[in-house]
């Protein structure tokens, strides 16, 4: 690899769309082999082809630095599978994952349709963050049981993994599973533990050649650097509305507080001036802030504050 590259890391959601869900044959067969090692892995049937129901398209996402990345694939047997990755995070990705969930059983369904034909939906979440302390495992599934009779399953319809690669050592490497992981979180570093996964793994050979390639592609690269930068802009404003006792505005969602919220963080970093937050409290519908603040802030500080508000 070339020194003084800023190279995007393997877990980065714009790789891992672009190796799991491109709709080629490597992706498709890197996304089927990285499924099946997580079903392999809880003992769940593993599935033989995919179809992507939302292959990458690099145009779609360009001028969105902060959209949402998502995986979503069907088996043969018209299982729905979501694949989500997530850098930082705390307990309360434990409701967002739920979420993404529901939306992808409920995407299924259309107004008159029977609840008959709803097929199971599985979540898969890779976590670059410890999201269970209290858990040893690195590979957790969450799935619907009775309370007091706890062998009791209410449906096979909910499945949701949560992968966490923090957890992950060197000295794991028996399963599938554990060598994506294991790959996830070395891929790029060129250590030696790298070069003892590619001379181990065919299906980990052919994911390199897709992170050099994604690497070498110079739009490709800094559109994923970009996203990496609005995230980390997106964190910094949070952290700010924290110490400044704001977070209750953030959390409660209503336009008033957003309003509030968002004045606050700007006057912190961008000493507003009157009319200019006279303005900007001035737009009743939400959707527009975004032009509302054309002018006032540049255009990366904008798409860093909506950012915190989406």
């Amino acid at each position: 690899m070339e020194k003084n590259k800023t190279y995007v890391k393997a877990t980065s959601d714009i790789f891992i769309k672009y190796m799991f869900g491109s709709d080629t044959p490597k992706s498709n067969s890197l996304a089927l082999s990285f499924i099946n090692s997580v079903l392999k892995n809880s003992d769940f049937p593993v599935m033989t082809k995919i179809i992507q129901k939302n292959p990458f398209n690099y145009r779609e996402y360009v001028d969105d630095k902060l959209s949402v990345l998502d995986i979503e694939v069907e088996d043969e047997n018209h299982k729905l599978y979501n694949i989500e990755v997530q850098s930082t995070g705390n307990t309360y990705f434990r409701n967002r994952a739920l979420y993404y969930w529901a939306k992808l059983y409920t995407s299924q369904f259309s107004t008159g349709d029977l609840y008959e034909y709803l097929m199971p939906a599985i979540g898969i979440n890779i976590l670059n963050f410890t999201l269970f302390p209290e858990l040893a495992k690195f590979h957790n599934y969450f799935i619907l049981i009775e309370g007091r009779e706890r062998e009791y399953v209410l449906t096979n319809q909910m499945v949701i993994h949560f992968l966490e690669i923090s957890k992950v050592e060197g000295t794991e490497r028996s399963s599938k599973m554990e060598r994506w992981l294991l790959y996830l979180k070395v891929e790029g570093t060129d250590n030696e533990m790298l070069k003892i996964l590619l001379e181990t793994d065919k299906d980990l050979q052919t994911a390199h050649e897709l992170y050099t390639a994604f690497n070498s592609n110079d739009k490709l690269r800094r559109y994923a650097l970009s996203r990496e930068k609005a995230e980390n802009d997106r964190l910094h404003f949070l952290s700010m509305a924290r110490k400044e006792g704001l977070q209750e505005g953030l959390e409660k969602g209503e336009l008033v507080d957003k309003h509030n919220v968002l004045i606050r963080l700007l006057q912190i970093k961008f000493d507003l001036k009157e009319e200019e937050r006279k303005f900007i409290l001035s737009v009743t519908d939400f959707k527009k802030l975004d032009a509302a603040l054309d002018g006032v802030v540049t255009a990366n500080d904008k798409e860093s504050v909506l950012g915190i508000l989406k």
